[in-house]
């Protein structure tokens, strides 16, 4: 490898993990505020930035540029830490750095609205027809209803994807190498992040799709979808510490987890909707679904734990793994009082 690729290698890396490099000016200041004499950058009795002076034309432009975040700790660079950085950005910001980014939450909503105007300046679309149509009844109208706000709201319908993940991500990745114990406040705040870099990726292929203008939007939602799923794995892989191969299997069991709670509620809602009257057949039905969906996710659960932990090692095999053994005949049992009471 040429020395200059080697060295720029090495900064790339450095970055990553350091991305800000503070210095101590070293003088004093008197606190236009409060009068207070210190040395820093704030003042230690009220806090006001120890720069501020006399207001100017600077004044204006800086005030007015801090409404869509392109000032210190701005909008744009968060973005770009977003994309190559990702993961080593979230981890800094739940520990406690944060200065390093942009307010996640506020980036979402202004994230949001100007991903909403460029796609809607492309490919103008009236969601206020598409409320109007809706025949459903009952339950199902206020559900489509939902799905059609969430689809005209693309930040919020990304914070709802994402925020499906919380839980499982906390499941799964409890005892990861470089954030142990992560709490689900912290899981909050790395969805938001994820959230955000999504709609990065959006605005770039928006951008794209206006510079090639002989390619449409919507001929590059398969590029975006293979773009956000790549970045999600580089997200928690930078995040959480683990190998390439540890990652990859740890985001299937999270997908495995929501796919199983997903369809076990989502079969719950269907036979409701859809049946008007429910019998007793129908009553044990759901609950033996239930049953078995649940039990068969904390079981999964409970062996992702254990190879976390990698508590076999030292309990033994078969002390380890007795425990699903009897979840599973338990299971069994149950299923079978619940058939032979519906017959």
């Amino acid at each position: 490898m040429p020395r200059r690729l080697k060295d720029y290698r090495n900064s790339y890396r450095e970055w990553k993990r350091h991305p800000v490099k503070y210095e101590y000016p070293g003088k004093k200041h008197r606190c236009d505020c409060c009068g207070e004499e210190h040395e820093g950058n704030f003042c230690p009795l009220c806090g006001q930035k120890a720069t501020h002076g006399p207001v100017t034309w600077n004044s204006v432009w800086t005030g007015v540029m801090e409404i869509w975040g392109l000032h210190s700790r701005s909008m744009p660079y968060t973005a770009w830490q977003l994309l190559f950085r990702p993961g080593h950005l979230m981890r800094d910001y739940v520990t406690g750095k944060r200065q390093v980014s942009f307010p996640p939450v506020k980036m979402l909503v202004l994230l949001g609205v100007i991903v909403y105007l460029l796609g809607h300046l492309l490919s103008p679309k009236d969601y206020s027809h598409e409320i109007a149509k809706i025949t459903s009844t009952g339950p199902l109208f206020y559900v489509t209803y939902a799905w059609n706000w969430l689809q005209a709201h693309n930040e919020w319908m990304m914070l709802v994807v994402f925020s499906t993940l919380i839980l499982p991500t906390w499941i799964v990745f409890r005892h990861a190498p470089l954030l142990k114990r992560h709490t689900l406040p912290q899981g909050f705040f790395i969805q938001v992040f994820i959230a955000n870099q999504s709609l990065v990726v959006e605005f770039i292929m928006l951008l794209m799709s206006i510079v090639l203008y002989c390619v449409p939007y919507r001929n590059l939602n398969i590029v975006t979808a293979i773009l956000l799923f790549i970045y999600l794995y580089i997200d928690y892989k930078q995040l959480f510490g683990y190998n390439w191969w540890g990652t990859a299997w740890r985001m299937l069991m999270v997908l495995v987890i929501i796919i199983m709670v997903v369809f076990n509620v989502g079969s719950a809602i269907s036979v409701i909707v859809v049946k008007k009257e429910i019998d007793v057949a129908t009553i044990l039905g759901l609950i033996a679904a239930f049953i078995v969906i649940g039990c068969i996710t904390w079981l999964v659960i409970y062996c992702i734990d254990i190879i976390n932990r990698k508590t076999w090692r030292e309990r033994g095999k078969w002390k380890a793994w007795r425990l699903p053994i009897i979840a599973s005949i338990i299971i069994v049992v149950i299923l079978s009082v619940i058939t032979a009471l519906s017959l």
